[in-house]
């Protein structure tokens, strides 16, 4: 364990305060555009290995500042990728956007609320390009993606720093870790259960 903190202490080191904050912003958007990346975990080592003499808090608010901005703009760009680039020049194959509907329409929520519901137990991979697809309304998709993760990490900076308060540093950093892996972990498992309780999405041409 001491191994893996002296390398995790170097990598943060290389990349220096800027470059932290830089590459955890850029994860983020890679989260909300293409794919998952663990951002949750990579939230609380960016949170854990801060700058020496820095203020917990500020540099706590300050990652959850780039939370939100990281997902708004991923989500954004896959969204006007999607509407621009394929639905509006008619590139987007009509099989697909009918199965993307499909599989919103055999949701419990329908509308722009998955965005949130996403959050608990992710049934809707690539947010944005269901949200061009779907017609759905982008200023009300944007905010609920905004009000998704200011929650989601404003309460995950609460429970780091209480975890923080109550063990040594060092093992708060790892109790947060195993936290946070178990949260993902919950989080894919509610997906199961919830796709398995709404059964197969139903077929056709």
């Amino acid at each position: 364990m001491a191994t893996l903190d002296e390398f995790l202490e170097g990598l943060f080191g290389i990349l220096g305060p800027g470059g932290r904050l830089v590459a955890l912003f850029l994860l983020f958007v890679i989260d909300g555009a293409l794919f998952p990346a663990l951002p949750e975990l990579f939230f609380v080592l960016t949170y854990a290995f801060r700058p020496a003499g820095t203020d917990p808090t500020t540099w706590g608010l300050l990652l959850v500042a780039l939370a939100v901005a990281g997902e708004a703009v991923g989500n954004s760009a896959l969204y006007l990728f999607v509407k621009r680039a394929l639905i509006e020049t008619g590139h987007m194959p009509p099989r697909l956007e009918k199965l993307m509907r499909r599989w919103i329409g055999f949701l419990l929520v329908r509308d722009e609320r998955v965005i949130l519901l996403n959050r608990v137990a992710p049934v809707v991979p690539l947010v944005g390009a269901f949200i061009a697809a779907c017609r759905w309304d982008f200023r009300k998709s944007l905010s609920y993606v905004v009000a998704g993760a200011l929650a989601k990490y404003g309460i995950l900076l609460v429970l780091v720093g209480l975890i923080g308060v109550a063990y040594d540093e060092a093992t708060a950093r790892w109790i947060t870790v195993g936290f946070v892996i178990l949260l993902v972990a919950a989080s894919a498992v509610g997906s199961v259960l919830y796709r398995r309780r709404e059964g197969p999405v139903p077929k056709g041409p």
